[in-house]
């Protein structure tokens, strides 16, 4: 765990990626800076050739792209994930490699009280604010766009045999539409981001329930512990995916 002084506020970071019970190799990826105020999961695509590459290279290239300007705001951070785009595209187009991809979310100390959360796909950030969990990314995936067309219900969506269909991704198309929002900082709120290895093994209910267990409202939360009882949850509950969360409490 990583905590320092960011933009006047107390940023504590920690995070976790675990291979799971199925796969051979882990190709998520996650980077964080306390001293620029960011975090970043990338899930390279299972399926696609050198997917462990893919979420390297863009978190590097974000991490890189931030940490070069001392400009905070959401054209920078869509130039960040852009600059990574361009880049795992250049190297998919070598003569050695074939298609990769990778999601990726971004969380972003703003300054002034706020922050920004930048995504790509269908890794998820959360917030968890006064003991309520709450999704505050949108997945781009075929099951999201049948959830919000009423096409299906949300207990359909976590059996779809097209669950695991995103729609965008780094490293795929020239053109790539990132969605970024702001957010207000409250004084207990931590921040969940992670891949879906976790969110298909547990449902938000499930990560609401090991959340209330383990962070306390009136203390110092414990995240080195809370981000291990996410993995080992999700690990548990079948592993059938690499799993990785970073946590971040700002205060």
């Amino acid at each position: 765990m990583k905590a320092r002084k960011c933009n006047g506020i107390t940023l504590n970071i920690v995070g976790r990626s675990d291979v799971g019970k199925v796969r051979n190799a882990n190709e998520d990826e996650i980077l964080f800076d306390t001293e620029i105020g960011v975090a970043i999961l990338a899930d390279g695509m299972g399926g696609l050739a050198a997917g462990e590459v893919a979420s390297r290279t863009a978190a590097d290239v974000i991490l890189r792209t931030l940490a070069a300007v001392e400009r905070r705001d959401e054209e920078i951070l869509r130039r960040a994930v852009n600059d990574a785009n361009q880049q795992v595209l250049e190297l998919s187009k070598s003569a050695d490699a074939a298609a990769m991809g990778t999601t990726v979310v971004v969380w972003l100390d703003a300054g002034l009280g706020q922050c920004f959360v930048a995504h790509v796909g269908d890794s998820r950030a959360y917030r968890w604010r006064s003991g309520e969990l709450t999704q505050i990314t949108e997945d781009h995936s075929v099951v999201q766009q049948m959830l919000n067309e009423g096409i299906i219900s949300a207990s359909e969506a976590r059996v779809s045999p097209q669950r695991n269909v995103i729609t965008r991704a780094v490293g795929l198309e020239a053109d790539l539409e990132v969605d970024v929002r702001s957010w207000v900082l409250g004084p207990e709120d931590i921040y969940l981001l992670c891949s879906d290895g976790l969110t298909d093994m547990l449902t938000d209910g499930e990560l609401s329930k090991l959340l209330a267990a383990h962070l306390a409202a009136d203390e110092r939360s414990d995240l080195q512990t809370t981000a291990q009882a996410l993995v080992d949850a999700a690990n548990a509950a079948g592993g059938m995916d690499n799993i990785s969360v970073i946590l971040l409490q700002p205060s």
